[in-house]
C-alpha cells in the first residue's frame, strides 16, 4: 500500500493556511445603526412662566461591539418657524438620559421641539414633538359666561376713570335695552371667546338704529361668533374683527364710525369680585378724543343674578359691609378704586369692621352696633395703619340717630352717625385740620338691589373736592 500520509499532511496544512487567512467573518457586514431617541413626557413648562423640562433617553443602537459611542445631542424649540431656544449636550457611552431645561419657559402659544442625536461615527437620528403653552390663569378666573349687569350705571362714560358724569345708564334705560342685557360673552378654557347676541341687540344710529338707538338684528361685523382672548389679573384682550365687550363702538382708538374697526381690543379689569356663585368685574377702556380723555366702564356679572336680582326702594333692616374685595374703595371719581380698595385678605384682617351692623328702621330711626371692637385708624388713636379696638366716641353707636332716603340720597342725622368709615364726611376726612364731626352725612345711593331676600347697596360720598369713597353693603 502506497504511503499517502505525507500527502494528507500537506492538504491539512494548506487548509490550515487558508483558514488562517479567512477567519469566517469576512463575509459578515459590520452593523452600526444611528442612535435611538426616546422622548419622555414634558414634566413642566406647559403653562407660561414655568421652567420647561423634558427627559430625553438616548441609546447608541446596534454596533456589533465597540464600533461607536454617543457623541452629541442638539435641540431646537421653535414657534411659528422661529427658534426661541436651542442647545447642545455632549454625550458619552452607549446609553444616557439628558434633561432639556429652559428656565422661565415660554409665552402662551404653539411650539415644536426638534431633537437630533449623533454618534462618534457621525450617524444621526432626529425626532420631534409639538406642544402648547397655556396662559397662566390669574387668581381671578374669568372663564364662563358673562353679561352686562342689568343695573343703573352698568354703562358709564366720563373724563376720568370710573367717572360716569357724561352718561350713566338709568334704570328706565336698563329696561328699554333688554335686548342688550341678554347678550352673553363666554370665555372658554381654551382661549376662545363666544359672543351670542341672539336675534336682537341694541343698535345705535351708526349701525342703522333709529334715533338714539333701538333693538334690532345684529349688524356685521358685530353680530356675534367665535373669537380669541387673553387675560391677566389686570387686563383682558379680545382678538378678532368683531370681537368686543359691552358697546361695539368703543375701542382703544376711539369710537366707531370715527375710527376703523379694530382687530383686537384691550380692557382694564377693575374691581374683580368672586362672591360664591356670582362673579363681578368692571371692564374699563380709555382713548383720547382730540386731546380729551374718554373713559368707558362696562360692569359685567357671571352667575346667579338671573335668579331674580331687581332694583328695590327699601333700605329697611340690618346691613353690614359686604365681605368682598373692593367693598371699600377710594379714587378721584364716583365708583373709582384707583387709589385704594380693600383686598380679600383685608376682609379677614378687618373682621372686627366687617361684623359691624347698621340698622335702618321703618320709623326713620338709624342705629349701629360695633360690638366690643371695630377698626380704628390713627386719628382715633390706633397705632400704625390701624387695628381692631374699642369703638371711640362719638363713633361708638351710643347716640340717637335718624335717616332719610329719597331713592338716590341717604342722609344720616346725629353726631357720630355714619356708615362704613367714620372719617368719610362731606366736608373732607376727619383727622385732617379744620374738619369737625358733622351733625349729618349724605351719601349717594348708586345702586340698591334685591335677590332671594338679600339686598345689596352701593354708596358713594365725595369727601372734599375730587376724593370719592365707595362703600358696598349687604343686608343680613
Amino acid at each position: 500500500m502506497k504511503n499517502n500520509f505525507p500527502k494528507i499532511i500537506a492538504v491539512l496544512s494548506l487548509l490550515a493556511l487558508t483558514w488562517a487567512c479567512d477567519n469566517g467573518f469576512s463575509e459578515v457586514p459590520v452593523v452600526d445603526t444611528p442612535p435611538k431617541i426616546t422622548l419622555g413626557a414634558i414634566t413642566s413648562g406647559l403653562t407660561e412662566g414655568e421652567d420647561f423640562k423634558i427627559n430625553v433617553t438616548l441609546d447608541d443602537g446596534v454596533d456589533n461591539g465597540s464600533v461607536s459611542s454617543l457623541s452629541t445631542l442638539d435641540y431646537v424649540i421653535s414657534s411659528g418657524g422661529t427658534s426661541v431656544a436651542s442647545g447642545t449636550e455632549a454625550l458619552t457611552g452607549d446609553k444616557q438620559t439628558v434633561t432639556i431645561t429652559v428656565a422661565g419657559g415660554f409665552e402662551p402659544g404653539d411650539y415644536n421641539l426638534d431633537v437630533t442625536a449623533t454618534d462618534s461615527n457621525g450617524n444621526s437620528e432626529a425626532t420631534n414633538v409639538s406642544f402648547k403653552v397655556a396662559a397662566q390663569k390669574p387668581a381671578f378666573d374669568i372663564t364662563g359666561t358673562w353679561f352686562v349687569e342689568p343695573v343703573p350705571g352698568s354703562l358709564a362714560v366720563g373724563p376720568n376713570p370710573g367717572d360716569g358724569s357724561w352718561f350713566s345708564i338709568p334704570a328706565d334705560q336698563v329696561n328699554a335695552r333688554a335686548c342688550f342685557y341678554d347678550d352673553t360673552y363666554t370665555f372658554g378654557e381654551d382661549g376662545s371667546l363666544v359672543i351670542d347676541l341672539g336675534d336682537a341687540t341694541w343698535l345705535e344710529p351708526w349701525q342703522g338704529g333709529a334715533g338714539d338707538g333701538a333693538c334690532g338684528a345684529p349688524v356685521a361685523p358685530y353680530n356675534g361668533g367665535t373669537y380669541e382672548y387673553t387675560y391677566t389679573s389686570t387686563s383682558l384682550t379680545v382678538i378678532g374683527e368683531g370681537a368686543f365687550i359691552g358697546l361695539p363702538k368703543v375701542n382703544n382708538a376711539g369710537e366707531l364710525p370715527a375710527v376703523a374697526v379694530p382687530n383686537q381690543i384691550t380692557y382694564t379689569i377693575v374691581d374683580p369680585v368672586d362672591d360664591g356663585n356670582t362673579r363681578r368685574m368692571t371692564l374699563r377702556i380709555n382713548f383720547n378724543n382730540n386731546g380729551t380723555d374718554v373713559w368707558w366702564d362696562f360692569k359685567l356679572i357671571s352667575g346667579e343674578i338671573g335668579s331674580g336680582e331687581n332694583e328695590t326702594t327699601s333700605i329697611e333692616g340690618n346691613w353690614k359691609m359686604e365681605p368682598v374685595a373692593g367693598a371699600l374703595a377710594v379714587g378721584p371719581s364716583a365708583g373709582s378704586s384707583e387709589w385704594y380698595f380693600n383686598s380679600a385678605d383685608d376682609v379677614t384682617g378687618r373682621a372686627c369692621f366687617f361684623d359691624d351692623v347698621y340698622t335702618f328702621g321703618a320709623d326713620g330711626s338709624f342705629s349701629y352696633d360695633m360690638g366690643g371692637s371695630t377698626w380704628l385708624e390713627p386719628w382715633q388713636g390706633a397705632a400704625g395703619d390701624g387695628a381692631c379696638g374699642t369703638p371711640v366716641a362719638p363713633h361708638d353707636g351710643s347716640g340717637s340717630y335718624t335717616y332719610t332716603f329719597d331713592g338716590s340720597a341717604l342722609t344720616l342725622n346725629g353726631t357720630g352717625a355714619h356708615v362704613a368709615l367714620p372719617k368719610a364726611v362731606n366736608a373732607g376726612e376727619l383727622g385732617n385740620p379744620g374738619i369737625d364731626v358733622p351733625e349729618s352725612i349724605t351719601y349717594q345711593v348708586a345702586s340698591l338691589t334685591e335677590s332671594g331676600g338679600v339686598k345689596k347697596m352701593t354708596l358713594h360720598i365725595e369727601t372734599g373736592s375730587g376724593v370719592w369713597w365707595t362703600f358696598k353693603l349687604i343686608s343680613e
